[in-house]
């Protein structure tokens, strides 16, 4: 993920995250290998951002950048339903309401897309720098994100999936041969890490679900894939 920043001191580079569930994951399995969910912080791309903090002090100056993209877009615009959702957006940021905070229908959204106004990308308004790792947990369930994990002495992995997203995404998220072989999946709940020792008791005391491919993903939650390419 990227993230934007509009007025904060947030230094520009790649930042790891570390949740409480990832770091019972190394202490449980001790793996040769580490990898933590990693974002990185862009400067003011905000163009070029999946979302977006900003300082509060300098919300009007934020959303002024889609005032002055509204306006100068409903001079030239002559479809009727463009201009509809173009006053629409504007009747919410003069009344300093961010777009990522408004609902939108299935056809708006499209147009949005392509116009692609700064406060509709998820937004997170700070009245300084905090903590980073703090503050990515906070961008991530802004922009409707959870992570999950695999793990086992190799590797311990976080990845992201949107809140919604099935175990079969999930599977593609690691690697495409997972989803295309898809077979089943098995579930454990990171909350249920002080239950078991390792997989093999987890899986004798019942704490391992088997599920199908439109089983729909819970935050926190370890998965491995069985497939067949």
């Amino acid at each position: 993920m990227k993230i934007a920043t509009f007025g904060l001191d947030i230094q520009p580079g790649k930042s790891k995250y570390t949740s409480e569930s990832f770091e019972k994951l190394v202490k449980k399995f001790s793996p040769k290998k580490v990898s933590p969910y990693v974002v990185e912080f862009i400067g003011e791309e905000l163009q070029a951002a999946d979302a977006i903090v900003f300082d509060l002090k300098k919300k009007l100056d934020f959303i002024f950048i889609d005032l002055e993209k509204i306006e100068t877009r409903l001079g030239r615009v002559s479809d009727e339903g463009e201009r509809a959702l173009l006053l629409k957006c504007q009747e919410f940021l003069e009344k300093e309401t961010l777009l990522c905070e408004c609902a939108f229908s299935a056809q708006e959204q499209a147009f949005l897309k392509v116009l692609a106004p700064v406060t509709w990308k998820p937004s997170v308004g700070k009245e300084s720098a905090p903590d980073t790792n703090a503050l990515i947990k906070e961008v991530l369930d802004k922009a409707g994100i959870l992570l999950f994990y695999t793990a086992g002495d190799k590797e311990v992995h976080a990845w992201e999936l949107k809140k919604g997203g099935t175990i079969l995404e999930a599977a593609g998220k690691i690697h495409t041969d997972l989803a295309r072989g898809f077979i089943k999946g098995e579930v454990t709940a990171c909350a249920d890490l002080d239950k078991f020792f390792n997989m093999a008791e987890a899986r004798a005391k019942g704490l391992v679900k088997t599920v199908e491919r439109d089983y729909i993903m819970e935050p926190d939650s370890i998965i491995e894939i069985k497939f067949s390419v």
